[in-house]
């Protein structure tokens, strides 16, 4: 009962990892976005311009944004894999100095040197046992599978498109009049949602977690919308 309760720990914890990657491509795909809409909006007053400006910054975003999240993911697994087999191939060659390693570990942790001593003689008759200890409490090496690279590559593709399209979307059905307060309202209301989600998760202030989320959208926003009051006036 009890492994099976760890069990689902570990599958919860990889399941808030992607909820992570999930939070942060909705978040840049839509900050960036409305900002980019809101300022092309302001210069031009075109909607085909703003349409296709969303378009191609949607596309474009969410394929580099997918392409780096693969990246960094794949090397950082890597780095994992090269680091637990140097660390199989150490503790087959010199025990010892794995032993060494972990005695330190459990004595730094607040352990007495003879019950740290007593615990790594004890693991030392089991050589996967003393492999797998060392890796978590020396390297800090979780068994967590918390860098999946083509799961964390297409989380972060939809993730940032859908983002884009939110604040693209009062533009393809609304007047152009309307469709920036629109695009200004949804991408608030959606931020705060993903503000509270992500509260939810960590366990911090749902209220407060929205308001920051939704605080950085609007501030994207009036950046957005100077700057491109600003480049209207002077391409004029």
């Amino acid at each position: 009962m009890i492994s099976s309760d760890l069990a689902g720990k570990r599958k919860a914890l990889e399941r808030r990892v992607r909820a992570r990657e999930f939070v942060f491509g909705v978040q840049d795909g839509l900050i960036s976005t409305v900002g980019l809409l809101s300022g092309v909006s302001a210069a031009t007053q075109s909607r085909a311009t703003v349409v296709l400006t969303g378009v191609a910054a949607a596309v474009t975003g969410a394929l580099s944004m997918a392409t780096g999240s693969y990246l960094s993911s794949r090397t950082e697994k890597e780095i994992f894999e090269k680091e637990l087999l140097d660390q199989e191939r150490l503790t087959a060659d010199q025990p010892h100095l794995a032993q060494e390693a972990l005695l330190e570990s459990l004595t730094a942790e607040g352990l007495a040197r003879p019950a740290a001593y007593r615990v790594v003689q004890v693991m030392s008759r089991h050589r996967d046992l003393l492999l797998r200890t060392v890796q978590e409490k020396v390297l800090g090496l979780g068994t967590a599978d918390i860098s999946n690279p083509l799961a964390a590559c297409l989380v972060m593709f939809l993730s940032f498109l859908i983002g884009a399209v939110i604040p693209l979307l009062p533009f393809l059905l609304l007047p152009l009049s309307l469709a920036l307060p629109a695009c200004w309202i949804a991408s608030v209301v959606v931020l705060l949602g993903v503000g509270v989600f992500k509260g939810a998760l960590t366990g911090k202030p749902l209220a407060r977690s929205g308001l920051e989320f939704a605080a950085i959208a609007l501030g994207s926003a009036a950046v957005g919308w100077l700057l491109g009051k600003a480049f209207g006036r002077l391409s004029r």
